[in-house]
């Protein structure tokens, strides 16, 4: 009996993509570059020569031991010991990135991208496994096919430290997947690095892809299973099988802001999040009427809208525009409000039950000063004479200018409300991620008592609250103490510094802490950059769970 393959891993060079040439001038031009950048006075035809041999003697190495080194020690110990070494290691995956360039231009096969998505439509877990001395350049691949999110894992030998034909950086790759080396199969081009580490690490198959039909002069011992002149043969030997199962299934939601250049449409970032684990779905201000047009989106568990969605005008139109709930100008009011009953007629159609909203800017266009706090934190000046003094200017500002925005906004939502309540939709206030934004915790209070509970919350986001604390404006527990009554609903991210969206594990916020005021009836909605690998996403619910802010419910 034929063994099942639930998993299939890439090779990329060769396989995913190719090598182009480049010109004597680009490469004149870049090599320029590699040498301005590091201060290299010697001439250029001799630094190149030196670069050669020692990327020669760096690969016999390499390809002896099945080491591979990061950017930082390939070029401190390898490729410039001669160069100050704390200059090489801050530079060194730009000086790698131009030197590959000069090497040649990394292009995708055109069938690339179409294959990939095609094998995850049909149920199969897919992952990344490839000798490579740099760090970033398939991530960035992966992203300018837009299908990064369909690879659970991305394993490379520069940030692995070894290397194929060594089987244990495939073995690492099925591990982290948690399928069985049995019921994988290997894709590469070369049956010396390719199929000698998938027989080692006892995959199902090893696939090589072989225009030249170079395979038949192996030995017996290197000969793949199967064997197919281009990329798109693939999809002739691996037929639809059932959908892959999420080993939990939590009960929380995951915010289309992931799904932004990961996925090809939005039915496979949906599928990502239920293979993932993720119970629900929010759509959020990025998503379109061209993006939703022809999904039955009846048939996906959307617990939210955050608005404005659909983003035919983007958020940061409305903004550009003045068309905000919080204007003072009466026609931008209302078209910041008719942004709103538009989310609120989709959430209508889609079984919706809690918009997210915006309430606009206090002060609009100073967000200036903020970043001189952000700066000046990142920089370790956080409580100096000159932060303090910014600090005590925006609080000024903000009280000086507020009034007429909140009583723009407190209208604004009156009719918002009225034109929710017969579809049954609440109104979820979101605290901000600038001091300058509605609502500070006082408003919220205000504005909380314009109708009940069953109509108009508080969402509390974490990663916003922290921030605003780092910022030494509101504790982020302030809300949290203040407003759990009313929280609906709760967006789910991890901080560094001041820069929030990262899948919780990966910054500071305490979760535990924060899991003792939740309600058990607010949604959890995880809300992350599509800087987060999809590993990070997945490790990110067992830390939730693990911290009592969601519940595993199967």
């Amino acid at each position: 009996m034929k063994t099942p393959i639930e998993a299939i891993l890439f090779d990329i060079g060769g396989t995913l993509r190719y090598t182009e040439r480049r010109t004597g001038t680009e490469k004149e031009e870049i090599l320029a570059q590699i040498m301005a950048l590091i201060g290299a006075e010697e001439a250029a035809e001799a630094f190149s020569q030196k670069l050669a041999e020692r990327a020669s003697a760096y690969k016999r190495w390499s390809e002896e031991t099945c080491l591979e080194l990061n950017e930082a020690e390939l070029w401190q110990r390898w490729m410039l010991p001669d160069y100050p070494p704390e200059l090489i290691r801050e530079r060194a995956i730009e000086i790698n990135q131009l030197y590959r360039s000069w090497l040649g231009r990394r292009v995708p096969f055109a069938e690339s991208r179409d294959v990939i998505v095609e094998l995850f439509r049909r149920g199969y877990r897919l992952g990344v496994v490839s000798n490579t001395t740099s760090s970033v350049e398939v991530p960035e691949l992966l992203r300018q096919l837009e299908i990064s999110g369909c690879f659970e894992t991305v394993l490379l030998s520069a940030v692995s430290g070894t290397r194929k034909p060594c089987p244990s950086i495939l073995l690492e790759a099925a591990q982290r997947m948690g399928v069985a080396p049995e019921n994988c199969a290997y894709i590469g081009d070369r049956v010396d690095r390719d199929v000698a580490a998938a027989r080692a690490a006892g995959f199902a198959q090893a696939v090589i892809i072989d225009p030249h039909a170079q395979v038949g002069k192996v030995g017996e011992d290197l000969r793949p299973d199967q064997t197919v002149p281009a990329l798109g043969k693939v999809l002739e030997l691996f037929p639809p099988r059932p959908a892959p199962q999420p080993e939990a299934v939590y009960d929380a939601a995951l915010s289309t802001m992931y799904a932004v250049h990961q996925f090809p449409a939005l039915t496979d970032f949906f599928e990502f999040a239920r293979r993932t684990g993720f119970a629900y779905i929010e759509l959020n201000h990025k998503v379109t009427s061209a993006m939703l047009e022809g999904i039955p989106l009846h048939r996906f568990p959307i617990r939210s809208i955050h608005e404005p969605c659909p983003a035919d005008i983007s958020e940061g139109e409305l903004k550009k525009r003045g068309w905000l709930i919080s204007a003072t100008d009466e026609a931008c009011r209302k078209e910041g409000v008719q942004a709103m009953r538009r989310s609120i007629e989709l959430a209508s159609r889609v079984g919706a039950e809690v918009i997210v909203i915006h309430a606009g800017e206090a002060v609009p266009d100073v967000h200036q000063l903020e970043r001189k706090l952000r700066n000046m934190i990142h920089a370790g000046q956080g409580g100096s004479d000159r932060y303090r003094a910014v600090q005590a200017e925006m609080i000024a500002i903000r009280k000086q200018h507020a009034a007429a925005g909140l009583e723009a906004v407190r209208k604004s939502l009156q009719e918002l409300l009225e034109y929710a309540h017969p579809y049954g939709i609440r109104l979820g206030l979101e605290n901000r991620y600038h001091y300058l934004e509605f609502p500070s915790p006082d408003e919220v209070e205000s504005l909380l008592t314009l109708a009940g509970p069953e109509q108009i919350g508080f969402l509390y986001d974490i990663g916003h609250a922290y921030t605003l604390d780092t910022l030494g404006f509101y504790p982020y527990t302030e809300w949290l103490q203040r407003f759990s009554p009313r929280l609906i609903e709760t967006h789910l991210h991890d901080v560094r510094e001041t820069t929030d969206h990262f899948a919780p594990g990966l910054g500071t916020v305490d979760f535990q802490t924060a899991a003792a005021y939740l309600p058990q009836g607010a949604f959890r909605t995880c809300e992350l950059q599509t800087t987060n690998s999809p590993e990070q996403v997945k490790a990110s619910l067992r830390l939730l769970a693990e911290q009592g802010c969601i519940r595993k419910i199967s």
